[in-house]
């Protein structure tokens, strides 16, 4: 019993541990040729757009919410990618831990405990730049790079 408690107890500390990078976790990706780059954050929502000023030189608008979603999409994949890796050693162990109704009558089973939710890394991007400044700005529109 006291082997499946410290297990227990690692475990919370690494989902709490994995929250907390999950929280600072950003992606980025580009589409139309570089000039096109967007960031999300673990949760896969979009923090950030870059459109360079030359975009419409080699581009046409109507082309200019594909870039974006197809960056955005990528952005989205290499998130999760980054998430699965994360989470990948505590579900190995998870695994290995016993049920609990396997040593108490009528107890829930501990692999079946999900981490509880934490605060958006889009919230918190809104407090604060990437700096850790107070953020000024804002606006809805995309940064145009010069």
């Amino acid at each position: 019993m006291t082997d499946v408690l410290a297990q227990v107890q690692e475990q919370m500390a690494d989902l709490a541990a994995v929250q907390r990078k999950q929280a600072e976790l950003i992606a980025s990706a580009t589409a139309a040729d570089g000039l096109i780059e967007v960031t999300v954050n673990a949760h896969g929502h979009l923090t950030h757009t870059v459109i360079d000023e030359t975009y419409l030189d080699e581009f046409e608008f109507e082309d200019l919410a594909g870039h974006i979603t197809e960056a955005t999409q990528t952005a989205i994949r290499n998130a999760a990618t980054q998430v699965q890796a994360m989470m990948a050693p505590i579900l190995e162990r998870r695994k290995s831990l016993p049920g609990l109704s396997e040593i108490i009558d009528g107890a829930p089973d501990l692999r079946d405990f999900k981490a509880p939710a934490f605060e958006s890394s889009v919230v918190a991007a809104r407090r604060t730049d990437r700096d850790g400044d107070a953020g000024t700005d804002e606006s809805a529109f995309p940064t145009v790079r010069r």
